[in-house]
C-alpha cells in the first residue's frame, strides 16, 4: 500500500446543487407530459421539444462547469 494518500478532495457545492436540479428537471416524467404538444411553439418548437433541449442544454452545461472548476483547481490530470 502507498503511504502518500493525499486529503479528500474539497468539492464546490454549487456544482454539487447544479447536478441535483439536473436529476430532478431530467426526471421529471410530469413536467414533459404537462408540455404537450398543442401548446404555442416556443422559438418555432413544440413546447414539450423546447423543455427536452433546454434540460440537455442545461446538462452539459453543468458538466462543463463541472469540467472547468475541476480543472481550475488542479484536480485533473
Amino acid at each position: 500500500m502507498s503511504a502518500d494518500r493525499t486529503a479528500p478532495r474539497k468539492r464546490v457545492p454549487w456544482i454539487a446543487a447544479w447536478f441535483f436540479l439536473d436529476a430532478v428537471v431530467a426526471l421529471a416524467p410530469p413536467l414533459y407530459w404537462s408540455f404537450d404538444g398543442k401548446q404555442t411553439p416556443i422559438l418555432g418548437l413544440p413546447a414539450s421539444v423546447f423543455y427536452f433541449v433546454a434540460v440537455a442544454t442545461c446538462i452539459t452545461a453543468s458538466i462543463v462547469a463541472a469540467y472547468l472548476a475541476e480543472a481550475r483547481a488542479g484536480d485533473l490530470g
